[in-house]
């Protein structure tokens, strides 16, 4: 089999290490990692079955989740209100149950979501069970948004290309983009990849660096204008999730938190950096 080619640079991509009974493979020009082949659509689909929030990639999202699910929407909305972002037609792709459409609407955004679980747009906030819908068809949808969001969406994605094509469709003039993503380059990606639990297809595909996400989005046309670390965590080695309450761990946790806060101020925020947060605006 050949090696793939870099949707960024067009050059091949040599295979970096297998996880999950998969491969990934790595573009050194561009810092950005992928899986290949893509997996079948049924594997993919698998994944998202009627569990996914209940008992698949979450314990329970909707009882565990939805706090910090909140806080985030807070959090992402003021940045956007920084960069001059307070109202308009407001677009949340893979909304989950809506906490991000539902601070929108409070904050006067003509907002939306599409989500297709229907387990997850059962447990959308009462402001915003009209406003989450299954799917990009539906007609109660604007035609134009002025932005649109994809948090932690764009690395389960298939077909990233396609989807920004198909985003920039929706997107008005001028229009805002936000994205969460998975960010490669912290100390377990470097040194150790099967270690970081966000390598974990056929769940999540795309792999991404600031410095890859940054010129993807360049060369379709938008310009990242604001970026931040979207989710850190300070212990890579010993219990990373912090559930573990044996007091020998619990102390050793410490003793790596703080050997990786002091790599990250010699070497950088980047080690200890699991996701990072990028808002672009359209060209035209």
């Amino acid at each position: 089999m050949t090696d793939p080619h870099c949707i960024l640079c067009g050059k091949a991509c040599r295979q970096r290490f297998m996880v999950c009974g998969y491969a990934v493979h790595r573009c050194a020009s561009c810092d950005l990692e992928f899986v290949h082949p893509t997996p079948s659509p049924e594997a993919v689909a698998a994944v998202y079955a009627s569990n996914y929030f209940e008992g698949g990639a979450y314990s329970n999202y909707f009882e565990n989740e939805r706090k910090t699910s909140q806080q985030k929407a807070h959090s992402r909305l003021d940045t956007f209100a920084r960069l001059g972002v307070t109202g308009g037609a407001l677009l949340d792709l893979g909304c989950a149950a809506g906490y991000f459409v539902d601070e929108g609407l409070a904050r006067g955004f003509d907002a939306y979501g599409v989500e297709p679980s229907e387990r997850a747009r059962a447990h959308t906030p009462a402001r915003a069970k009209d406003h989450v819908l299954a799917d990009l068809d539906d007609p109660r949808l604007p035609q134009t948004f002025d932005a649109v969001t994809l948090w932690d969406v764009l690395e389960h994605l298939p077909d990233p290309v396609k989807a920004l094509s198909g985003i920039q469709a929706r997107l008005a003039p001028r229009g805002w983009l936000g994205i969460v993503v998975p960010a490669i380059g912290n100390v377990n990606t470097r040194i150790a990849p099967k270690t970081w639990d966000q390598y974990k297809p056929p769940e999540h595909l795309w792999f991404w660096s600031l410095s890859s996400l940054t010129a993807f989005l360049n060369q379709h046309g938008f310009d990242v204008i604001h970026h931040d670390v979207a989710w850190q965590r300070w212990s890579r080695w010993v219990d990373p999730d912090g559930s573990v309450r044996h007091r020998p761990t619990r102390l050793l946790r410490k003793v790596d938190a703080t050997v990786h806060r002091a790599a990250a101020a010699v070497l950088g925020r980047s080690m200890v950096t699991d996701s990072i947060a990028v808002y672009a605006r359209a060209r035209s």
